[in-house]
């Protein structure tokens, strides 16, 4: 693929199956297609035991659903595609977006595993564009510090260490999860 080549998000899904494993570890940023490393086994980890309780949550409240590695369309001409660890979506028919490659619906959460150094490296412009997008709650969470960075547009960032806890507050009333859990061994390891 010609590097000074602009991608559109429809071309850049067309060319990701040419890349090394299928492109998964790809994103599009302003029409240029960047390589991220794999992400480690705690990245995994991560995402197991936020899913568990995230899981929980929504069938208790029976509202929404989560996509896991769904490419979002975050900004067009230059198109800039992002693969957030979980999408949570509110509105809209349930499971709408499951099985897209792209979406261009804005979920009401986005979680991100800052798990790799170039994951750690773009967590400021992909929140930056989250938010100017509309996300209306985004979880960044660092394995590296043990930490969450929060982040409600409008009401600002704090970070949450590993004795606190995550809230979905207005978004997600009554979810919570320590951030501990989030970095627990699964109980089979």
């Amino acid at each position: 693929m010609p590097e000074s080549q602009t991608y559109t998000a429809e071309q850049f899904l067309d060319a990701r199956i040419e890349l090394p494993d299928a492109g998964r570890w790809t994103e599009l940023e302003q029409g240029k297609i960047i390589t991220l490393e794999p992400p480690d086994v705690e990245h995994g980890t991560i995402v197991l035991n936020f899913s568990k309780v995230l899981s929980v949550y929504l069938h208790k409240v029976d509202q929404g659903y989560a996509c896991f590695d769904l490419g979002l369309l975050v900004e067009r001409n230059p198109d800039t595609v992002r693969f957030p660890a979980v999408s949570l979506f509110k509105g809209g028919k349930r499971f709408e977006e499951t099985d897209k490659a792209i979406s261009e619906q804005i979920p009401a959460v986005i979680i991100e595993v800052a798990s790799t150094i170039d994951r750690r490296r773009l967590m400021k412009t992909h929140v930056t564009e989250y938010v100017n997008w509309g996300v209306e709650l985004i979880w960044v969470i660092d394995p590296q510090e043990k930490e969450v960075l929060e982040y409600l547009p409008g009401q600002g960032s704090q970070v949450i260490d590993i004795s606190g806890k995550i809230n979905g507050g207005e978004v997600l009333p009554d979810f919570s999860m320590t951030v501990e859990d989030l970095f627990a061994e699964p109980v089979w390891w």
